[in-house]
């Protein structure tokens, strides 16, 4: 099913809303409540939307997308001078089912992360992404372009297309999966809590790795301890914060340099480091030869 929802209200053929559904949202101010009848993915195509699910806010910008399931409660607010543009799709949690049961077949090497159950139940945590980086979001873009030149056509969507996304949230939601199970609490919401903790100290650091950074400062943000921030860091994404910035600023480093031929002076400070010999000497441990070898 394919719908449009603007200013005048939805159109199209919408008196079962309960299956796979396709909605392209376009509208300049909104504020309601949401009704997660299916697995939703919330993707904006252009401007912003802050979803605000059981006190916890999330603000999807343009080629960013929100996953949520049937536990998730909440509202939708939008307040533009412009038009924001925006794909909603819902798959029937059948469908889901049936792509996870591959991924638990016995020639995989995933079947400890019990797949089966973790989509559809209240361990769920519902997860933003940043579409360049996902398969499914490669899926989002490809979907954009086929409604961006017509949203009113008539379109028509099968279960191929739905398990082909299917595909992509399962595989791109593996990592989080591991992480949750990664920590030994016993409350499912209190590790919820403390991966959305951590995962706001790892964007503060994603937005200002190529200046100094001091983890103390991560912490604060993430309103937990500076000890408990390192310790869970490590556990979640397997490196500590100190590693994960020097994986950061050496791999900013490389792009630079194969785009062009960068002093290393300019290059050094370009990614955080104060001086060359600090940022050379990191450089060549990273990636075992000199940055001016390149």
């Amino acid at each position: 099913m394919y719908l449009v929802a603007d200013e005048t209200g939805v159109i199209g053929k919408h008196k079962n809303m309960d299956g796979n559904i396709v909605m392209y949202s376009t509208c300049k101010n909104i504020d309601t409540k949401l009704a997660f009848r299916n697995f939703s993915i919330k993707y904006v195509v252009e401007g912003y939307e802050l979803y605000r699910l059981k006190d916890h806010d999330y603000t999807i910008k343009n080629s960013q997308y929100l996953l949520c399931n049937t536990h998730c409660e909440g509202k939708v607010m939008i307040e533009s001078k412009t038009q924001v543009n925006g794909i909603c799709i819902d798959i029937s949690p059948s469908i889901i089912s049936e792509v996870v049961s591959t991924f638990l077949a016995p020639d995989t090497n995933i079947a400890d992360l019990s797949l089966d159950n973790f989509f559809h139940s209240q361990d769920f945590l519902e997860q933003q992404f940043e579409a360049n980086n996902t398969q499914l979001g490669a899926q989002l873009k490809q979907l954009d372009n086929i409604i961006k030149h017509n949203p009113y056509q008539d379109y028509e969507f099968d279960n191929e297309f739905y398990y082909r996304l299917s595909e992509g949230i399962v595989s791109d939601y593996i990592p989080v999966v591991k992480q949750f199970r990664s920590l030994r609490c016993i409350k499912s919401e209190t590790k919820k809590d403390l991966l959305r903790r951590i995962a706001k100290g790892k964007s503060f650091i994603d937005q200002y790795y190529t200046q100094e950074i001091d983890i103390a400062q991560v912490a604060i943000e993430s309103n937990i301890s500076q000890y408990h921030f390192f310790r869970l860091f490590k556990t979640v994404y397997g490196v500590s914060p100190y590693q994960y910035i020097k994986q950061k600023r050496m791999l900013k480093a490389q792009e630079l340099l194969k785009k062009q031929k960068w002093p290393v002076a300019q290059l050094a400070l370009e990614v955080g480091y104060s001086d060359i010999f600090s940022f050379s000497k990191a450089y060549k441990q990273f990636f075992g030869y000199a940055p001016s070898q390149c």
